[in-house]
């Protein structure tokens, strides 16, 4: 076998090898989402998701080496992603008070779409980035279109009632409109005016491209 032959097999069993790899990688994560949503952040043995994953401990030790690193990389692989393409989907939207608010629609509207979802983040509660919604917060309380006492209170106030809202849509007990009734008290909760409120209420909402066609 030539020299370039040999290169282009070792090339393609790298490959292969990579996208096995990945593959795997992605099991264990979709069990961990499930383990992880159903237990909490502190409960689960790696036994657990080895078993839920249906794999061998070796293998999960190929790619994780704790419960810590596979919770950090769940929540990225889950939060992480979507707030991307949520960043992505808002793009050219202009205002802070609309940003916002369509975020959280969107926000709202995935964990209405996923229960288990909804369940992970609000118990793990790890959400990866927020820069752009803490920008629009901040950018609207500086132009006086959001009010409260502090950037800090705002921000626990609104982060605490998203959660408390995720609970209530992951365990099953909530309404169709109800990610919509949230979006719009938290909106007024920051003082915004009703009128404002209404037009982001009425807004479609953008399209939310996946974050594997984002990344392409």
């Amino acid at each position: 076998m030539s020299a370039t032959a040999r290169r282009r097999t070792t090339d393609h069993r790298t490959r292969v090898g990579r996208e096995r790899s990945a593959r795997t990688e992605t099991k264990i994560l979709a069990a961990a989402l499930r383990v992880f949503a159903e237990r909490g952040p502190d409960a689960p043995k790696i036994d657990e998701f080895v078993a839920a994953a249906g794999i061998s401990r070796g293998t999960f030790y190929n790619h994780f080496d704790s419960v810590g690193a596979l919770l950090t990389a769940t929540s990225e692989w889950t939060t992480g992603e979507l707030l991307r393409t949520i960043e992505v989907a808002l793009d050219g939207i202009e205002g802070p008070v609309l940003r916002f608010g369509l975020g959280l629609r969107l926000f709202f509207a995935k964990a209405q779409s996923d229960h288990v979802w909804s369940l992970f983040v609000a118990r793990v509660w790890k959400m990866g980035s927020l820069e752009l919604p803490v920008r629009d917060l901040e950018e609207g309380l500086q132009l006086g279109l959001f009010r409260a006492p502090s950037p800090d209170a705002m921000r626990d106030l609104l982060f605490g009632a998203v959660r408390e809202a995720l609970l209530r849509i992951g365990g099953g007990h909530a309404s169709r409109q109800y990610g919509d009734e949230m979006s719009a008290l938290c909106l007024q909760a920051l003082g915004v005016d009703s009128r404002r409120i209404a037009t982001v209420m009425r807004h479609a909402l953008p399209a939310v491209v996946p974050a594997e066609a984002v990344e392409r």
